[in-house]
Parts: C-alpha cells; sequence; structure tokens
C-alpha cells in the first residue's frame, strides 16, 4: 500500500520542523513528508501540497501546472504555555508584532485579540513594509520564532515561538488523505483544556489587578499626605482623598482633567519636561502654605508621569507642636544645647567640636567625667544635635536604682508579672526612647545582671519586658555616662568587659573646671542669667576663684552662684563673701605640701621655681606673659615644648592661670604661696 505524500512549504525551516512534529505526532511516521528546504523538490506521486500563508507562496516554488495534488492553505494556532509571558504586560502596552508577512502578522493580531489580550496595543510589521511605524512608541517586540526579524532598537522581545497547525487543518489533512485520526479526541480535549487554562488565567489575573487597584487605592486615600498622580499627557489619574481634603476638589470630578484645570499653581509642567524629581519646596496655593515634592515614575524605564505628593505646613506644624506636647507631658524631652556648655577656653572649644562630630553618627557614645562637669548636659546637646532630635530623650541614673527595680524600669513589665504590677503591663525605659536616645547615666554603678541585659539590648536591638514572651524591637540610640574607672573595675571583677568595649565606641571626656579655670568668667555669666540674678564679680575675686581646685566642678560652681545670691548685699561678691574653704587663708597646708612634693617629684624643681619667680615679675599689670616672653626671661635653657608641658603642670595644680586669646599667662595666689615653699 503505497504511503501519502505530502509537500510542505514554508519561508522559515523553523516553521516546516513545527508542522513536521505536529504532523508525525498525530499520523506517526507513516506519512511521507516533503520540503521546499531541501531542494531538490520532487514534485513527483504528491499527494497534498500544505502552506504556510495565504499569499502566493506555492507560486513561488511549485510549478502548479505540472501537479494535481490538492493545495491546503495552514490555518495554524499559537502555543498557549507562551502565553503566559504576556500576563506581565500591563494594560495598554504598546507591542509591535514582527512577522515575515503582513497578512500572517495581522492574522496574528487578531488571533491574540480573540484570546483576550484586546487591552493590549498591537501594531503589525514585516521587513517588506513599505513604511516602518515609528518605533519610539513600541515598549515591546512580540514575534512567533521570528527573533531575527525583531529590530535592533527594542530593548525586550516577547517570542512566542512558531505558530503550530491548527486543529481544523489536521482534521482536513486527514479527510485529504483518507485517514484516521486516533489522537483526536485527546487533541481537542488538549485545546479545550488549554482555552479553560488561559481563561482561568486571564480571569485570575483581572481580579487580581482589580484586587491590587483596590488596595492601593485604599492604602492611598488612608496616608496623611496629598497624592497626586500626572501622567505624561498631563491627564490626572490619582487624586487620593487626602489631596481632596486639602484642596477642597472633589477627587472622582478631578479623574481624567488635565492638571491645568485642577492644580495649575503646581509647577507640574517643570516636572513632565525634564521627567526628573522636583526638590521639596513651599508655595502658597489658594491661601495654604504647602511643602510639595515630585517624583517621576518609570516602568521598565519608561518614563510615565509625575506623583506629586505634599502637605499642609499648617497641618505639619500642629502634628510638631502635638508630638512635643506630649513629649513634654511624659518628661521625655531635652532642656540643654551646645550653648549650654559655657566656656571659651581652647580645651572646651575642642570637646564641644569633639561632641557635635558624635553627634551626626549613629554610635553609641560613652561620656567620662569627674562628678559635675556636665555630662548630662552633654548628652541632652548630643541628642539635639543629631538625626534623632525630633524623638524622645529618656535618662535613667543607675546610682538612684535599686536592683530590685532596675530590671522593670529599663525593660517594662508584662501583666501579672508580679504583685502590684499594673494592669496591662507598663512599657520599660527603652521602649520609651524609641526612634530617639536613652541616657545610661552613672552605667558603673549598674548591677552586673543589668549589665548583661543592656548588652543583649544593644547586641540584640530588642527587649522583652518581664514576665512577658513578646520581642519587642528597638530602635534606640544608647550615650553612656560615668565619673569611675571602669577599666579598673573590670580588673576588680565589678564591671564587664564585653559591656564595656560596647559601649565605648565613641569616647567623649569632659574635662573637670579646674584645667580649664579661664571658663570661671563665662561659667559666672552663664549661671547669673540662668538664675536672673544682677551681680557683678570684680577681679580679684575671680582671681580667687581661678586658684580654687573645684573638687565639685561645674555643680559646685553654681551652688557657689545661689550662695552668693542670698548672702551678698551689694552690687557684688568681695573676698569676705566667700564661703572659708576658697579663701586664701583657709588654704590647706597638707595641700600646698602635696603639691610641692608632687613638683619636687618631677626633678624640674628648679625649672618651675623659676617660671613662678618670672611670672612674679608681672603679677601686677593686667596682661599676663607668652610663652615667648616668658621663655626670653629664663636663664635656664628650654625648649617650647618642655616649657608648654611645665606651664600645664602648673595650671593642673592652679599655680597659673593660662588666658585665652593672646592673654599670656599669670600666676594666682596659690602659686605665689608655692613658690614661698619651693
Amino acid at each position: 500500500m503505497k504511503r501519502p505524500v505530502i509537500l510542505i512549504l514554508t519561508k522559515e525551516i523553523g516553521l516546516y520542523n513545527t508542522f513536521r512534529d505536529n504532523i508525525r505526532d498525530i499520523f506517526g511516521s507513516y506519512i511521507q513528508l516533503r520540503s521546499n528546504h531541501f531542494p531538490p523538490v520532487d514534485l513527483g506521486g504528491l499527494d497534498l501540497i500544505l502552506s504556510s500563508g495565504t499569499d502566493n507562496l506555492h507560486e513561488d516554488i511549485v510549478e502548479t501546472s505540472e501537479v494535481t495534488a490538492p493545495l491546503l492553505i495552514a490555518n495554524r494556532s499559537i502555543d498557549f504555555n507562551r502565553l503566559e509571558m504576556l500576563f506581565e504586560l500591563s494594560e495598554g502596552t504598546r507591542c509591535l508584532l514582527v512577522s515575515n508577512a503582513m497578512d500572517v502578522a495581522y492574522e496574528s493580531i487578531a488571533m491574540l485579540e480573540r484570546l483576550g489580550f484586546d487591552y493590549l496595543r498591537f501594531t503589525p510589521y514585516s521587513p517588506d513594509m513599505i513604511e516602518l511605524p515609528d518605533m519610539n512608541d513600541i515598549d515591546v517586540a512580540i514575534t512567533h520564532g521570528l527573533v531575527d526579524l525583531v529590530p535592533e532598537n527594542m530593548d525586550r522581545v516577547i517570542d512566542l515561538g512558531n505558530r503550530s497547525l491548527d486543529l481544523s487543518t489536521l482534521f482536513e489533512i486527514a479527510k485529504v488523505l483518507g485517514q484516521t485520526l486516533h489522537q483526536a479526541n485527546h487533541m481537542t480535549m488538549d485545546y479545550v483544556r488549554n482555552f479553560v487554562r488561559i481563561g482561568r488565567e486571564l480571569v485570575t489575573a483581572s481580579q487580581n489587578e482589580h484586587d491590587m487597584n483596590t488596595y492601593l487605592e485604599a492604602i492611598l486615600d488612608a496616608v496623611q499626605e496629598g497624592v497626586i498622580f500626572v501622567n505624561q499627557e498631563g491627564e490626572i489619574t490619582l487624586f487620593n482623598q487626602e489631596a481632596s481634603a486639602i484642596l477642597g476638589i472633589d477627587a472622582q470630578a478631578a479623574l481624567g482633567e488635565s492638571w491645568t484645570e485642577v492644580v495649575s499653581a503646581f509647577p507640574i509642567k517643570q516636572a513632565i519636561q525634564a521627567e526628573e524629581s522636583v526638590p521639596r519646596q513651599t508655595f502658597k496655593v489658594q491661601g495654604l502654605h504647602l511643602v510639595t515634592k515630585m517624583n517621576p515614575l518609570r516602568l521598565n524605564g519608561t518614563f510615565s508621569g509625575i506623583i506629586v505628593t505634599f502637605q499642609d505646613v499648617t497641618h505639619v506644624q500642629q502634628l510638631e507642636q502635638e508630638i512635643r506636647r506630649k513629649k513634654t507631658e511624659a518628661g521625655l524631652t531635652t532642656k540643654y544645647t551646645f550653648a549650654d556648655n559655657a566656656g571659651d577656653s581652647n580645651l572646651m572649644a575642642q570637646t564641644r567640636q569633639t561632641a557635635k562630630k558624635l553627634a551626626r553618627s549613629a554610635y553609641t557614645v560613652f561620656i567620662k567625667g569627674e562628678s559635675g562637669t556636665g555630662k548630662e548636659i552633654f548628652a541632652q546637646a548630643i541628642h539635639e544635635h543629631s538625626f534623632r532630635c525630633r524623638g524622645p530623650f529618656v535618662a535613667v541614673n543607675f546610682a538612684g536604682i535599686t536592683q530590685s527595680l532596675a530590671e522593670s524600669e529599663l525593660f517594662g513589665y508584662a501583666e501579672g508579672a508580679f504583685t502590684g504590677a499594673i494592669r496591662g503591663g507598663k512599657p520599660g525605659l527603652f521602649e520609651l526612647a524609641q526612634n530617639g536616645t536613652i541616657f545610661l547615666d552613672e552605667i558603673g554603678d549598674a548591677p552586673l545582671n543589668i549589665q548583661a541585659a543592656i548588652l543583649r539590648v544593644l547586641q540584640e536591638k530588642e527587649v522583652m519586658r518581664v514576665g512577658g514572651n513578646t520581642i519587642v524591637p528597638t530602635n534606640v540610640r544608647v550615650i553612656a555616662a560615668t565619673n569611675k574607672n571602669l577599666e579598673h573595675m573590670i580588673t576588680e571583677g565589678t564591671f564587664r568587659e564585653d559591656l564595656f568595649y560596647r559601649l565605648n565606641q565613641l569616647p567623649l571626656e569632659i574635662p573637670p573646671l579646674r584645667d580649664r579655670t579661664e571658663d570661671i568668667s563665662a561659667l559666672i555669666d552663664y549661671f547669673l542669667e540662668q538664675k536672673r540674678i544682677q551681680m557683678t564679680f570684680p577681679p580679684d575675686v575671680i582671681e580667687t576663684l581661678s586658684a580654687y581646685h573645684w573638687p565639685g566642678n561645674v555643680r559646685e560652681l553654681e551652688g557657689l552662684i545661689t550662695y552668693l545670691s542670698v548672702i551678698v548685699d551689694g552690687p557684688g561678691p568681695t573676698l569676705d563673701d566667700l564661703p572659708g574653704y576658697i579663701k586664701e587663708e583657709n588654704v590647706s597646708s597638707a595641700e600646698l605640701n602635696r603639691i610641692v612634693n608632687l613638683l619636687e617629684n618631677t626633678g624640674d624643681k628648679p625649672v618651675f621655681k623659676e617660671i613662678l619667680q618670672c611670672l612674679v615679675l608681672n603679677q601686677n599689670t593686667d596682661r599676663g606673659i607668652g610663652r615667648h616672653t616668658l621663655k626670653s626671661m629664663m636663664t635656664t635653657p628650654i625648649s617650647e615644648g618642655q616649657l608648654r608641658t611645665k606651664l600645664d603642670t602648673l595650671k593642673r595644680c592652679a599655680c597659673i592661670q593660662i588666658g585665652i586669646k593672646k592673654q599670656g599667662t599669670k600666676i594666682t595666689r596659690q602659686g605665689r604661696h608655692i613658690l614661698e615653699r619651693l
């Protein structure tokens, strides 16, 4: 029995291979296949000519006068498995349908639209077109196995693969050749199943898009900012409820309108033309002061429009005032800034400058300093100078908190955690400091078990309330302070070494008042202004105060100002008004002997004595002696660096006073007492 012969005519060999596979899947290898791609083409004994196109392809290849076999133009379908790639395209996407013939391109477009992709904007394309379409308006190229025909300037290409033989064509082949389709039932079921799946996915995609749009609208209506979207044509396609409330414009009425008709006062034209962001700015609209920002929206790299966000400045100010009011009521605010760190000495100016640099970082700051030097003032100033300044400032002093309460105060407690616990529980200080700063003052007094808990918070950035089972994430900056020698406490086992290094990321040391006695005048003026006291301190009193050792530092000086404001009757204090422990008549002999022994033990007693003798020669002048002048007056050979070191030692012993801004060095009364004993 003769085997049927089919001649398959296609422009592309890849399409021939697709037809070949389709026929063999149905009819097996019983049917013989020939192709125009394997010359010479044998036209003898043909039972059927199967052509891929509706053009005159067969006439270009076959001499029809010599062939009596019937001609069948193939109907073709799409690979349904590849259609899913089109689901990624949004409504209105501009698609270039690329084929090797215009009639095939139009046919492919018609098929895709019938399958439900009519929400896409198709443009047919083939290389034989007389007039090519404008490629600048195209978002994506779609083709059926003809990627090599896609224009080179297309960035995105979707290949749906060669279109296979339609079920109707396979039935027609079977009819012409008198063959039985044993697989017809299965093929029909596969076609139906594919249509059902594609339909379901299209419905699901449509529903998901609807749900997503609904969610987005709800979210945008809930935000506390006006949001408007203007597409590249200048039409408003989004206008949320807050924008409607601020501007007093109906949101539904604004949709679809040109922005020039609705919000013409906004500088939208500039943003659309530049396709770039417009920096945050404030301008007046309908009597309102609005803070506005504009950003371009790009989808797949293509400019789609401008997102306009804005707020009423008055509303923003009200919110800020409300936040500050609540912080004040809760006691979570600061009272001091860097302006409250009075003093113009080089040492204090350098300390302030370092603190400002530390404030700009997000790391833990560790403040060291003697009691009364103003560690909390620096901590509050750092908070106010940081990006967390709008957040709370929470302070805890471990010197004033018992061990039994420390854990519940720091981390809070859950309801029923212990007898007397507040219903609903209570947040701890770390929770209250969320998005702000917590100040751990006198951290050296923290019990060891609390030190371990603090270390965990710093490492994990989370807390758990006492008696609770819920982890609470924390976003808190830590500033710690101490007046103790923690390194010595580590060797004694009373402070955790790992906690020390965790805290000591950004160390800051506050100098004692005795190392910056030139700031005493500025500090006195500051306290007099703060306490609204009208009083003038004469030079001899300032000199006496500058010679004092100040073991209580700035806090002791503030206490002295309060004392003098009560007992002084005249315009200012005299030496007689000063407490006995400060006046020179009551200078401790033991303290003087200690300083003398210190200077003698350095081995440079003659040098210190000569320095003080040179300063005594100048004691009745208004200005001190500069280092260069002092060095020229001395008979002992000494370098500039050595002289500076000796002056620093005498200053720490309160024997001299070093001025600022070229005021020179002067001997103090205590220095004259020391000179008498050297």
